[in-house]
């Protein structure tokens, strides 16, 4: 079974549907800044786990922590597509296509999806659906997908656009699918200046604490982005059930390979597993 999108017919093979590029992309967010300022020197080099982006939203990551392991975990028994949102080059995508699961591949950049599907065998062609565009914008059929993976973008989104994408989200899946998502938090070496104000606006039981459009001081430099948004397990909880989703999983992520600069204390990331219950109960 093949979604559709935006009323447009099933896609067969690596076919690719235009939309409007706005900010999604599934890496490492360098705050626009360039990977010699932003890794202290050519962390690319020294650390093969980064892979800078073709559109300077960061690094993409060729490793998976516990979530997105146990996303490709989950969809080894898939019947239906998943979507893969902000791939990068794709590193995520082909540990999915392993399984035998046919993969819709999103990102902002038509250039890294090509270099990824440059990369793949024929037959893994035939189940990987290539989508250039704002992860935002895509639009599924309700229930006509299995999974949905979002890794490391949601900090490019304002409090709304978690709310508005989590129950879309919701929607595309079948019952029984999980979306797993994974995010900065504000116990960053490099957001460590912002720590006491996030804190402080926590305590008051503001709705987006780590939501900020201040410019703060990072290791290597200050961030160009308008605004950044950290974000914390309870913050993904509340949110995932409010959707309907039920938690699976939510918690912090240690970043042990990321360099001396951003680490803090073991709760860099963090990372949620939500699954669209078989029955949704209705009041009486």
């Amino acid at each position: 079974m093949t979604a559709t999108v935006s009323g447009l017919p099933p896609i067969l093979l690596c076919g690719i549907v235009f939309l409007n590029l706005v900010h999604t992309c599934a890496c490492e967010d360098l705050n626009n800044s360039t990977p010699s300022t932003s890794l202290g020197g050519d962390q690319t080099k020294r650390n093969p786990q980064f892979k800078a982006t073709l559109n300077a939203h960061g690094h993409m990551l060729d490793v998976l922590d516990e979530y997105g392991e146990a996303f490709v975990a989950f969809a080894r028994n898939t019947t239906n597509p998943v979507a893969d949102l902000g791939v990068a080059f794709g590193f995520t995508t082909k540990e999915i296509l392993k399984t035998g699961a046919t993969v819709y591949a999103n990102d902002l950049s038509e250039d890294m999806l090509k270099e990824l599907n440059d990369s793949l065998t024929e037959e893994e062609r035939l189940r990987c659906i290539l989508k250039p565009g704002n992860a935002l914008e895509l639009d599924f059929e309700p229930g006509s997908l299995s999974g949905v993976l979002a890794l490391r973008w949601f900090h490019f989104l304002t409090g709304p656009q978690i709310r508005e994408v989590i129950h879309k989200f919701f929607t595309w899946l079948e019952p029984g699918g999980k979306v797993v998502i994974t995010c900065s938090t504000p116990y960053s070496g490099r957001a460590r200046s912002f720590i006491p104000e996030y804190e402080e606006r926590k305590a008051a039981g503001e709705e987006w604490p780590g939501f900020t459009t201040k410019q703060i001081q990072e290791v290597g430099g200050v961030g160009s982005r308008e605004h950044f948004h950290k974000l914390e397990p309870f913050i993904f909880e509340r949110e995932l059930k409010a959707a309907g989703f039920e938690v699976e999983k939510c918690g912090f992520i240690a970043r042990s390979f990321y360099p001396e600069g951003w680490q803090f204390d073991g709760r860099e990331h963090c990372g949620v597993v939500g699954v669209k219950t078989r029955q949704i109960s209705t009041p009486n």
